[in-house]
């Protein structure tokens, strides 16, 4: 023991002579090795530079042009437009090519449906019906979705609306991006973030469906060998609520459904200073923290028997898209501002 003591202190005295901390680093932690949190933005091209794919109208074969606002360039845009919607499937003698944006490609020959346009600072592309409209700014970021479907769901021989019917398409407007995979359980927070605005809401017949705006999320299995996932929809608005109540419920309602369980928070929980009410024309601020609620949506969802296989530390975000589902007769707009996705994790 003696000569254990005597060997400890030549070590100490060393290191005091030659001013080297680390030879007896027992009481001396390294704090550059110690782990640091560190706040990572997951969404590429937050102000639309590279583009947007625009899909065609078929959600069961979706196909895309690209929308490179009469710029050239070979990069494949981050972002694609879902206008999901094709009546002709249900209605006869009905043109959907008047509600396509789809722009046309010289190379392939494909026709152009999309007329696209300049108002100031903002790249517009409509379609020959106004049924809908998207605006966006590259240099801040700011983008409009507007949608009329008077202009849609409509006898086109004599131009009058015509509600959908059980089972029929509805509306769609939906940026979409691909950021990378997150593991849930190995993140600290997941934070999304935005300002908005509802610049219209014009209600003609609620007899059938809804006028909807979300951020919705698919939370995926990363285990299951047959892909199995669940919905979380961030309901920012529904026309059919003063205070949103909050979602719990298999996804339902057309052919191509998931059938997949959804789960959305209640419009108290994102809008606690509002007494969970959203006001058109005022713009609101949201982040949130999606972890715990996710985790939340994930449990319910087991009790209530899907993702029976499922273990939380396999569920993991891949995807989202962000925008309008109208599914009655309306006539809707928002405006959406500094959109952001970020995780808190350990550098």
């Amino acid at each position: 023991m003696k000569r254990l003591s005597f060997i400890l202190a030549m070590i100490m005295l060393l290191a005091a002579l030659t001013g080297c901390s680390d030879i007896f680093p027992f009481d001396t932690p390294d704090e550059k090795n110690d782990p640091k949190l560190v706040e990572r933005e997951l969404l590429f091209d937050r102000n639309f530079k590279e583009g947007i794919k625009i899909s065609n109208l078929n959600s069961h074969q979706v196909g895309y042009t690209w929308w490179k606002y009469g710029e050239a360039g070979s990069d494949e845009p981050f972002w694609s437009l879902g206008q999901y919607c094709d009546l002709a499937v249900t209605r006869p003698n009905y043109d959907s090519t008047k509600n396509d944006l789809s722009l046309g490609n010289d190379l392939f020959d494909i026709p152009a449906y999309g007329i696209t346009g300049v108002d100031g600072d903002y790249f517009t592309l409509t379609n020959a019906s106004g049924s809908k409209y998207i605006s966006v700014n590259t240099k801040t970021g700011e983008y409009n979705l507007n949608i009329d479907t008077t202009k849609e769901y409509v006898d086109q021989a004599t131009g009058k609306p015509i509600p959908r019917q059980n089972g029929e398409d509805w509306v769609h407007m939906i940026i979409q991006q691909t950021p990378g995979v997150i593991y849930l359980d190995q993140v600290e927070s997941f934070i999304m973030e935005l300002d908005f605005t509802i610049t219209e809401n014009i209600e003609y017949d609620n007899s059938i469906g809804a006028s909807q705006f979300q951020w919705i999320f698919s939370v995926h299995d990363k285990a299951s060998v047959l892909g199995d996932y669940m919905w979380f929809n961030v309901t920012l608005f529904d026309n059919r609520y003063e205070i949103f109540p909050g979602t719990q419920l298999y996804d339902g309602g057309k052919a191509d459904s998931t059938g997949k369980f959804i789960y959305a928070p209640t419009g108290n929980e994102l809008f606690p200073e509002s007494g969970g009410k959203v006001e058109i024309g005022k713009t609101y601020h949201v982040k949130l923290d999606l972890k715990e609620y996710m985790k939340e949506a994930f449990e319910l969802a087991k009790e209530k028997g899907a993702l029976k296989e499922s273990e939380w530390k396999d569920m993991a975000v891949n995807g989202f898209n962000i925008g309008w589902e109208v599914s009655n007769l309306a006539k809707v707009g928002v405006k959406i501002e500094n959109m952001s996705l970020k995780v808190v994790e350990y550098e």
